[in-house]
């Protein structure tokens, strides 16, 4: 076993990893204590990070070129190269309507000029790379029991033999309790080390995971299941989101919550950052009606069927999913936030994409 600590001035933070001989695991933690003020805001660091081990290369390859396949294949494959900007849709039709969109039905703006849909894949074509990110801090310590078992059911439902997932456990520390994974046991297996204790580093976490699918091929995705609340991060809401920009990262919350009106401030704060990160990647907040009693000891029944309806809905998205690419018209390798606007020429549909993505550097 090999550990390793790293410690700063002003705030303590330590990063472990943890490498099982023959398992191929490896876990990272990412411990805090203490806020800096205000007035220490400009000496803020990054957290010190521990690089994860990339999952397995993806089963069949994905081609890493410009060239593009032959027309009269009739095959569409998604490229994945340095300069190609990758851009996860998730499309809903009209009310009645049903079939599968193809390249031409799309359009994709780069502040405002109009790009070349040059690659094209739907969900069953590209596979999945998910992180979920379980709040353990004690403000959901009442639930946690109940709440993981509808996280087990979910894994059960999306994850397909070509698919990856990993588990973290958000409370003061960042904690990775499953590596990448294709096997639903482990993943469920995983849920039943989660523990309530401490407070919420979740915006540290999203910087974390973020990290984590980088270098990964494949749909990236962040699923939160969270109050939102942020408590002891070292990084903020900004940092964090630019992190899961970079990584091409679509957000899913799940919030766990108090939906009643009686909401304080903190709470109202939550919802909001859960909402900008979800909106500004291409994800969504789900927010389940669970009965503000409802506990580990005291299950209710509504409560259960409203969390696995989520849970169910949110599989259902991501098997409806669209991946477009382009090579951006701007030539220019500087680093700057780009806006994107996804658009089907069809009438009626709505598109949710994320709203922008950061240019190549140097």
């Amino acid at each position: 076993m090999t550990l390793i600590r790293i410690s700063r001035p002003r705030r303590a933070i330590s990063v472990l990893l943890l490498l099982l001989a023959g398992a191929g695991a490896s876990h990272f933690v990412l411990g805090q204590s203490g806020r800096n003020s205000q007035s220490d805001k400009s000496d803020k660091r990054p957290p010190a990070r521990v690089k994860p081990v990339p999952p397995p290369p993806l089963q069949g390859g994905v081609p890493d070129s410009k060239q593009k396949p032959d027309p009269d294949s009739g095959q569409e494959t998604l490229r994945i190269h340095s300069d190609l900007v990758t851009v996860v849709a998730a499309v809903a039709p009209p009310k009645g309507v049903t079939g599968r969109l193809g390249r031409d039905d799309f359009e994709i703006f780069e502040d405002g000029v109009k790009q070349e849909v040059s690659d094209f894949a739907r969900d069953a074509d590209v596979e999945l790379r998910m992180v979920m990110l379980y709040d353990t801090s004690s403000s959901v310590a009442t639930r946690i029991g109940f709440e993981r078992r509808a996280a087990a059911k979910f894994f059960e439902r999306v994850m397909r033999p070509q698919d990856q997932a990993a588990l973290f456990s958000v409370a003061t520390d960042v904690v990775v309790l499953q590596d990448f994974t294709s096997r639903v046991s482990l993943l469920t297996k995983a849920t039943k080390q989660l523990r309530a204790k401490g407070a919420t580093s979740l915006y540290d976490a999203i910087y974390l995971a973020s990290d984590y699918l980088k270098p990964s091929k494949g749909r990236h995705v962040i699923v939160i299941v969270s109050d939102g609340g942020d408590t002891t991060s070292g990084k903020d809401l900004k940092e964090a989101l630019a992190a899961a920009q970079q990584a091409d990262a679509v957000i899913y919350a799940i919030f766990t919550g108090n939906l009643s009106p009686s909401l304080n401030v903190q709470d109202l704060a939550a919802e909001r950052a859960l909402a900008t990160l979800t909106t500004e990647t291409g994800g969504e907040v789900y927010r389940p009606k669970l009965n503000p009693e409802a506990s580990d000891e005291q299950i209710d029944d509504q409560s259960i069927r409203e969390l696995d309806s989520v849970f169910e809905r949110l599989a259902d998205q991501l098997r409806t999913q669209y991946t477009l690419g382009f090579y951006s018209s701007n030539e220019a390798r500087d680093g700057k936030f780009r806006k994107l606007t996804v658009k089907v020429k069809k009438p009626g549909y709505a598109v949710r994409a994320r709203s922008g993505y950061y240019a190549p550097k140097g």
